[in-house]
Formats: C-alpha cells, structure tokens, sequence
C-alpha cells in the first residue's frame, strides 16, 4: 500500500492553496470584464469582456511541503500501478503534460481515492498554462463528481461570466445556475485544517465577490434592477476598485423607476477607475450613457463634471450625495379649456 506523497499536502493544504492564484485571477478577469464598455445596449447588462487570462503558476501564500502534510490526511493507494502512474503524472515539468496526464489518470481511473486529486491537479496545470477553456472544462468536470466544491463552482462562474458577457446564452444559463449553488455551499464551508485564517478569509472573500457578481448580473439580465442593485453593492462594499460591478451597479440603479440617483455617482467612480486603467474610449463609452440619464432627470447637464471630478477622490458613495442631485421641475399644468357657453 502506498501513502501519497502529494495526497497528504496536495490533498488538503496544496490544493487549497493553488486555488488562491487561480481565484485571484479569475476575480481580476471578472473585475476587468468592463475593460471596454459602450453604450448599454436594449439589454444593459450585456457588455463586452476580455477573456481572462490566468496566472503562470503562481504560488499562494500558505503553501505547505509534503512534510508539513498531516500523516492522518494522507490517502493510501493499494495498487502500484495505479500509484506509479499518479507519481509519474505528478513529477512532469510542464504543466501542460502535466495537465493531460492527470486527466488521463482520472479517465483511467476513475474510483481511485485521488482520482479528484487528479482533477485538481489537472486544473492548476492548465491554469499555468494559461488555457482558460480547458481550466473550465475541469472545473466542470469536477463540479459533475462533487456538485459542493467550491472552488470549482467559482472559477466556472466568472469564467461564465466572461463568455456570457459576450453573448453565450449558455454560459449564462450555467453562470445563474452555479452561482445560486456556490453561494449555498460557500455559507457552509469550513475551513481546511491546517489552513491559515488569512488565507480562508482571503479566499472566501474573492468566493463571495465572484458568486454575489454574478448574481447581480442574472438579475441584470432579467431586467431585475432593484435585485441587480442590491447584489452589486455587497461586492462593490467588499472592493471598491471593483469597475465590472460599479458600473453595472451604476446601470441597475439608472434603470430603475424612479431612479436610484446614487447611480451616478458609481458611473462617476466606474469612469475614474477605467480611465486609471488607460483606457479612457471606455470611459467615453460609459459616460455617453450616464449623462444622458443625468440631464434627463436634472434637466440639464450643469452638475455633471462636478460628480465625475468628485468620483476620483471619493472611494465611497458620499452619504449625502443624493441629498445635493435635484430633480427637474416638473413642467407647469395649465387649466383644462373652459367649456363653451351654452346657447339660450
């Protein structure tokens, strides 16, 4: 019988911790989705994304050695065939035969007690590898043998979210449905042991932000607004710097009746962050549907520069600002015609 040399810290604390790069990314990929928005099209919530672009093997902190590996962990192949062929996977360099090679341990042996150690495995390699459709293909994968793991669920919903953004109907299908499911396991989620508190919370939170997103990119979708807001603001109250979720907050709000005047600020701040990021044709592209909305309500455009000046300095929604956005007066009701005099 043979103790798995990667079972023990791969298993548990490894595992867990090459999850933390990959979710990483994979947040940065969902927070870039609106690298490039134009005007809100008849569906405002469909909006262009870059795909994401993983990480070349980074390392998270927390990483553990096979030797910090807690012994009781350690899960025991009894075949040598079938620990040899795990052992040989797990020692090629390249991350891409490294991949193949544990998807084809998986396939060929399919009850081993790794064989989702495998699959593991097998996603962290393509993510080195920088294949984003194959990092999504495993993480389905693993969601079909083991419908509460997290991290999987995480990383196909903001993968999703990408294509969806793009106009894949089905990638937003299975986003909606994989984020409802993430959101129940990841309330009861427990902490690995061995893992460090800073590391969990980290995690959890990225967890949060990507599943809470999505959600409010559903209701986006369904025309849901007030839904839609209230999703979006619990991620953009966890990161500020978030511009896929404050600005599509800021479309939730504006879409609305009556609506939410606290929309403008967010577009103000979505517009700030996308012009940091160099890309001010975005930032044209929000504004051109912003400040129509503004002028409409305000009835004019006096006020506007003053709440995109200030969206670069505030990093939150001012508790007064909706208090300093007035309405336009409404337009002046003239008496109905007197009715003809009767003839005598």
């Amino acid at each position: 019988m043979r103790g798995m040399r990667g079972s023990g810290a791969r298993g548990s604390k490894l595992k867990f911790a090459r999850s933390l790069p990959v979710l990483a990314l994979l947040t940065m990929a969902a927070a870039a989705g609106q690298q490039n928005p134009q005007t809100p099209p008849a569906n405002p919530a469909q909006q262009p994304a870059p795909a994401a672009q993983p990480d070349a093997g980074a390392q998270a902190p927390g990483a553990a050695s096979a030797d910090q590996a807690n012994t009781q962990n350690k899960k025991v192949i009894s075949d040598q065939a079938e620990y040899n062929t795990f052992v040989a996977a797990e020692n090629l360099q390249d991350p891409t035969e490294r991949a193949e090679a544990m998807e084809s341990f998986a396939q060929k042996y399919p009850k081993s007690i790794v064989a989702g150690d495998a699959l593991e495995e097998a996603l962290s390699a393509w993510q080195a590898a920088g294949d984003s459709v194959k990092v999504l293909e495993i993480a389905r994968q693993l969601i079909s043998v083991d419908g509460g793991n997290v991290r999987a669920l995480a990383i196909a919903v903001a993968l999703d979210r990408v294509s969806a953004a793009q106009g894949d109907s089905s990638a937003l299908d299975e986003l909606c449905r994989y984020s409802t499911a993430g959101m129940r396991e990841s309330a009861a989620w427990q902490k690995p042991a061995g893992v460090a508190d800073a590391d969990f919370a980290q995690l959890r939170k990225q967890m949060d932000m990507i599943f809470n997103g999505a959600s409010g990119y559903c209701a986006l979708e369904e025309r849901d607004f007030s839904q839609a807001r209230d999703w979006y603001a619990r991620t953009v109250a966890m990161d500020p710097t978030n511009l896929q979720d404050m600005y599509q907050l800021a479309i939730a709000d504006l879409e609305l009746s009556p609506i939410d005047v606290n929309g403008f600020w967010y577009c103000a701040r979505a517009i700030h962050l996308v012009t940091a990021g160099a890309n001010a044709g975005s930032a044209g592209g929000m504004e051109s549907y912003c400040k129509p909305k503004y002028i409409a309500y305000h009835g004019s455009a006096d006020g506007w520069d003053a709440i995109v000046a200030a969206g670069a300095n505030q990093t939150m929604l001012p508790p007064n600002f909706a208090a300093g956005v007035t309405s336009a007066p409404a337009p002046p009701s003239h008496p109905a015609p007197a009715s003809p005099a009767r003839p005598h």
